[in-house]
């Protein structure tokens, strides 16, 4: 069984093929694109082989987690992760509302929207629907990390903020939440705001240690947090 609160220094599919079924409750990721950014050890590959790859990864991510997968993925390669996934059961949206261009630009059309496909691997699973404060439509809004914010600064090539992860986090049952993907960690913050646990694997020791640093602040705030509202009670 995995450890919890632990980001294993690895490719997903060794650490994954080391877990037993149902080894986690929820997986929530967002997988390489296959769109030429720098991953470190990953690099882009033909589509053909992408998408064997893809197929393969949604298999074992299915067989782990007890309950659901989310899967953030871009819109070129929607149709054929949907495909991938057996229980697939609806597409949800990020909406990044602080991305757009005027002027002269390449693209037909900015995309602002990240497809993310849900599929429900439990026999039988209900949402957590009494979340305060937690929206409950498919589409997720949030701010995208900056290289030039102070508190959202972006740290990774592809970092989504804590709000794209935390309405699925929140209304999804489940006790251990992993992400095969960990990159800079959001997965984890989210896991610890919520009073979840986590669990991660991260092929690029670069990013295990930021998503470390950035783990052990969250943990910090959330400490002070607890000392408080127990001071004033």
């Amino acid at each position: 069984m995995p450890s919890t609160n632990k980001i294993y220094n690895e490719d997903c599919m060794d650490t994954m093929a080391r877990w037993p079924d149902n080894a986690v409750d929820v997986i929530v990721t967002s997988p390489p694109w296959n769109a030429k950014k720098d991953y470190g050890p990953y690099s882009s590959d033909k589509k053909e082989h992408y998408i064997i790859w893809l197929t393969c990864l949604c298999k074992e991510m299915e067989r782990v987690a007890a309950n659901a997968v989310y899967v953030f993925m871009s819109q070129e390669y929607m149709w054929e992760l949907k495909e991938a996934l057996s229980g697939f059961t609806q597409w949800l949206y990020y909406h990044r509302r602080n991305i757009g261009a005027t002027g002269r630009i390449k693209n037909k059309w900015i995309k602002t929207i990240t497809p993310i496909a849900m599929s429900v691997t439990a026999d039988k699973m209900s949402m957590e629907s009494n979340v305060k404060g937690v929206p409950t439509i498919d589409l997720i809004t949030g701010v995208n990390p900056q290289s030039d914010y102070i508190h959202n600064k972006r740290v990774h090539p592809a970092q989504d903020p804590v709000e794209a992860y935390l309405p699925i986090v929140a209304r999804t049952p489940g006790k251990i939440f992993y992400d095969p993907f960990m990159g800079s960690g959001t997965l984890a913050l989210t896991a610890i705001k919520l009073g979840k646990q986590y669990v991660g694997s991260e092929i690029n020791p670069d990013f295990v240690d930021i998503a470390q640093k950035r783990i052990k602040q969250e943990v910090s705030q959330v400490d002070i947090f607890n000392q408080s509202t127990q001071l004033t009670i």
